[in-house]
């Protein structure tokens, strides 16, 4: 039996759709959960009628322990307060779920704008960097956390949503730096693409496809996998998720052998892209540095260990840095 006795989770975006699912079912095994969600509903009620009180309500009828966190994730203030108002009412936070997110609606790329790419980073990879990095003492400190971060299949293109795609690819290079960074200290970080009958799934064109999406789709039956990331008997860190509908499957990425030749003219490498895309014998890389180990053997290089990355060390680098701030 999975429990979360004892254990205190924030999640985001929680009023509705997959995020209340996900708040209702880890409430229902015993965690004290803080719902986080914009501070309004659409109709401008009173906090009392916002979407996040209602999961709260829902919560306590069951006999469980949640509290309301209203802010928008957009602003840093309003990341950071989650987590210290986790950390207020609990005692403790053992686990974050980034559920919080929102598309503007397909565009062309030419007419697309920045600031539609800023807003949408802003409450999918800035708003996880700032939940994270604001749990991550609390985590160590107890030497156990669970973070999982809400991406999306955008990640493998999405035409007329560029700035969508961007923002939810963003969260792949956290997951895995974060997950090898939490390792040490007990911290484990996934990241999910989930697949849910909600509001933004109504966006879709109407067609048959969309009438199957919205029946069987349903937001419920994401949150096992969130259920299954949190839970401190998982050891599985820094993978990548798709879910939904009942379907559970990982998202692979890998490098090529390629190909190995010092005298390749563009001319010639050209002739021999199809052995670079040749994905006989790929390799899957979990960190940087087990990225430049694969590439160091195939170019004839004897490891005596391995490879460590710490990125910005270097005086040049340290020198940019600070011309930069």
């Amino acid at each position: 039996m999975i429990s979360f006795d004892g254990r205190a989770v924030l999640v985001t975006g929680a009023g509705r759709g997959i995020g209340r699912a996900h708040a209702l079912l880890l409430a229902a095994r015993g965690a004290q959960v803080m719902v986080a969600d914009v501070g309004t509903d659409l109709f401008g009620a009173g906090a009392d009628a916002t979407p996040a009180a209602e999961t709260v309500q829902a919560i306590r009828a069951a006999g469980g322990v949640a509290q309301a966190y209203l802010a928008d994730l957009t602003d840093p203030d309003g990341a950071r307060g989650a987590v210290d108002a986790t950390l207020a009412a609990f005692d403790r936070v053992d686990g974050v779920v980034h559920n919080a997110g929102f598309t503007l609606g397909g565009r062309d790329f030419a007419e697309d704008e920045l600031g539609r790419l800023d807003t949408l980073l802003a409450v999918n990879a800035r708003a996880g960097f700032e939940l994270a990095r604001r749990a991550w003492p609390a985590m160590c400190a107890q030497g156990f956390g669970r973070i999982v971060l809400t991406s999306s299949t955008a990640y493998y293109g999405m035409a007329h949503s560029v700035a969508y795609s961007t923002a939810k690819a963003a969260l792949i290079g956290l997951t895995r730096a974060l997950a090898d960074e939490g390792r040490p200290h007990g911290i484990g970080v996934n990241a999910i693409a989930p697949a849910g009958a909600t509001r933004m799934a109504e966006n879709l064109a109407a067609s048959p496809y969309r009438s199957w999406f919205l029946d069987t789709m349903r937001p419920e039956l994401v949150s096992p996998l969130v259920a299954v990331l949190l839970h401190e008997d998982c050891s599985v860190t820094g993978e990548l998720f798709v879910a939904g509908g009942g379907r559970f499957a990982a998202t692979l990425l890998g490098e090529t052998r390629g190909v190995t030749d010092r005298e390749l003219t563009p001319e010639a490498l050209r002739t021999r892209l199809a052995d670079v895309l040749d994905p006989s014998g790929v390799e899957y890389p979990r960190t940087t540095g087990e990225s430049g180990e694969f590439a160091a053997r195939l170019l004839g290089h004897e490891l005596s260990e391995p490879v460590s990355v710490v990125a910005g060390t270097s005086p040049a680098a340290q020198q940019l840095e600070g011309s930069a701030t």
